[in-house]
Parts: structure tokens; sequence; C-alpha cells
């Protein structure tokens, strides 16, 4: 049985981002295994976030907005950012940065291999071979590896994507779209969202707050519709495409199970609200990572973990499930009354009491402070 300091379960952006920041950043001589049953070579993601300064991997952003448009029921704008930008990664464009800088480090090892159980004093098992560690990074569970009460709410965010190329300029490349909520709910909470890279091609997804998946020809037919009768474009190539589910729960995830650390989405890095992950794995891994230098608990005060901001999430998603107020007239009651800059900051839980009861009273007041005082119950 081959032995490590080290094993990370799972090669996205969670497992990687903490080897390199243990590696490169804290300059661990620890030995860290990092197992994964795909070899990371094509572009299977995107991460897109809002930020106002530079993050870890500045340099890997292929491409930033500075205004960002929002479609209601009853309010449409165009926001100009400052001091936010939003900005986009494509997974590609990650690995291969992952794999030449984790490269000059003999102390880590990258396999190419199927986990098929982990187990929590510290053994994981391949399809090919154990290994043993002294702690185990978990980014592989899924919401259904979980025993989840039936009362804590279990949304997804669930998309398809198409990477579209137009003969004619259709889009501003300077103004994303946030939130469109002009096409049909159909009982749900549904938008389009674009990322436009120039006047030609753009990102364009379909998007879907809800319990359930849909049939896989209902995302197409969904993006069809957006397409054609509201972004008007009928004429264009796909380049690519790109399909994802991220879970939308108040459900707090176990962080530790004896040697096993739970990380990323397993670990409920997602914001419960929103499911952006990508930002706020980067803040609590280099925490993690600076505790595990210094000899620390790695899970020791690491950001994200205000209880009330919990309670914000936990409201909103109880809201949407009740279905008394749609997802559209929520988030576009929000942005009318505070703004972009507003939104962004209450979601990066950085506001304070005061800004935090503005927002709060900008949303249905009635159903949202019973179901504020109902996570109490929780």
């Amino acid at each position: 049985m081959k032995q490590f300091d080290y094993i990370i379960a799972g090669g996205g952006a969670a497992g990687l981002t903490l080897a390199y920041l243990l590696l490169a950043h804290e300059n661990s001589e620890k030995t860290i295994l990092i197992i994964d049953k795909d070899d990371k070579s094509t572009n299977d993601r995107t991460w897109c976030f809002w930020e106002k300064d530079a993050n870890l991997f500045e340099n890997l952003v292929c491409k930033q907005w500075s205004k960002a448009s929002f479609y209601g029921p009853t309010f449409s704008q165009t926001f100009v950012l400052p001091p936010y930008s939003y900005k986009m990664i494509r997974g590609k464009d990650f690995y291969d940065f992952m794999k030449f800088e984790l490269s000059k480090f003999n102390n880590l090892t990258w396999l190419k291999e199927s986990i098929i159980e982990i187990d929590p004093q510290g053994i994981v098992k391949t399809s090919t071979e154990i290994y043993s560690g002294n702690m185990i990074f978990n980014s592989i569970k899924g919401l259904k590896d979980f025993n989840i009460p039936p009362k804590k709410v279990q949304f997804l965010q669930h998309f398809k994507g198409r990477f579209i190329q137009t003969d004619e300029p259709y889009f501003d490349a300077e103004a994303m779209t946030y939130m469109d909520f002009r096409i049909d709910q159909k009982g749900d909470c549904r938008f389009g969202y674009v990322l436009p890279f120039s006047p030609n091609e753009a990102l364009v997804e379909y998007t879907i707050f809800s319990e359930q998946l849909l049939q896989p020809e209902a995302y197409d037919l969904g993006l069809d519709d957006y397409l054609g009768n509201f972004l008007k474009i009928e004429d264009y190539k796909v380049l690519e495409e790109e399909f994802g589910a991220i879970p939308m729960t108040d459900f707090p995830f176990p962080a530790k199970d004896g040697k096993i650390i739970n990380i990323g989405i397993s670990g409920g890095f997602a914001k419960p609200s929103t499911g952006y992950t990508f930002l706020r794995s980067q803040h609590i891994l280099k925490k993690m990572a600076s505790n595990l230098a210094k000899q620390k608990d790695p899970l020791a005060d690491l950001p994200h973990q205000k209880k009330r901001f919990l309670k914000y999430d936990s409201t909103l998603l109880n809201v949407l499930k009740s279905g008394r107020h749609s997802g559209a007239q929520i988030f576009s009651d929000l942005f009318e009354k505070n703004g972009a800059q507003a939104v962004f900051k209450f979601l990066d839980e950085e506001t304070n009491l005061a800004e935090e009861m503005k927002i709060m009273s900008s949303t249905p007041i009635l159903a949202f402070g019973k179901a504020f005082i109902k996570t109490f119950g929780k």
C-alpha cells in the first residue's frame, strides 16, 4: 500500500487549487497524491465570477465584462459594474496551467484512476490500487451521497450552453447578460445568460433553478426558443456545448469524516442561493492551506461561515420552493431597488446589517420574514 501525507480525491477546481496552494504558495514538503478518473484534456466547463480585485488565477481570465444586463418582468437595465468586473476562466486553460505548475514538484503524484471507495481511516481504493493518506481531501461526493433530511431545500441550478458563432454582429462584447427572465418560466425560475466574446461569438445558456433535472431535449428547446425569439438569432454555428448542475441547498455539508475533509461542492463551498463556487473556493482553500502550513486544523476559521448569511440563503431557497413568489420577480426587485453593486456586495457576504436590512426590505417582506423565522426551526 502506497503512503502519502495528503490524498486529493478529484482533480477539479477545488482539488487542483488546494494542491497548487500547498506546493507553490506554502512550499510544502508533504507528499501529495491527486486521483481523478479524467485526464483533464478538454474544455469541459467554464467558471465565471465577479470581483473587485485580482484573483489567484488572474492570468487565466480569458474575458471580462464591465457591464451586465438584466431583463425582468417589470424591470430591465444594463448596469455599469465597476468597481466589479465579471470574469471568465476556461476549464482547459485552468487544467493546462495546473499540469505545468504541478509538474515542477517531485513530491506530487497525479494519477488517472477511478476511485471506488474512500474510507474515513484514510484509505482510498481505486480500480487498480489501494492508497493510504494522513488526510484525504474529497471533492467527488454529490448530493445523493449525503443523508439529507426532507426538511432541507434541495434545489439544483442546471443549465445547458452553446458557444455560438454568427455571420452578422449580434453582441456587445463589453456587456454580458446576467439574467434574462423574459423566457417562459414554466412554474420554475428560468433565465437566459449570455457571455459575448466578440460581436460574432458568445456563450448562450438556458438556466433553471428547480428540484429536478429536465429531459435532455428540454434544454435544447429552451435554447432554441431563447436564441430565436428573444435574441433574434436564427443562423449560427455551434462551436462547443456545455452542461452543468450545481446544488443549491441549505443542507450543512459535513466538513469532516475521520481523516476525510470535504472540499469544493462536496464541502458546501457553493453559495447556496446562487451556486457560485469558484472564487469562494479560492478564499476557503487559501485559509485551509495556510492552516496546514502552520500545522493547525485545516478547518479553523474558514471564511464564508457567518451564520446570518446561511440564514439569508436558506430564506431565499424556501421562498422559491414555496412558489408563492416567482424567482423572476424576486430578482427583478433586488436589482431594481438596489443596483448590481449592492447585490454583488451582499452575495459576497461583505455587507453590514444595515445594508442587509435594506436588501431584504426590497423583497416580498412578509414571505421572506416568515421564511427567515422558519430557518431558526431548522
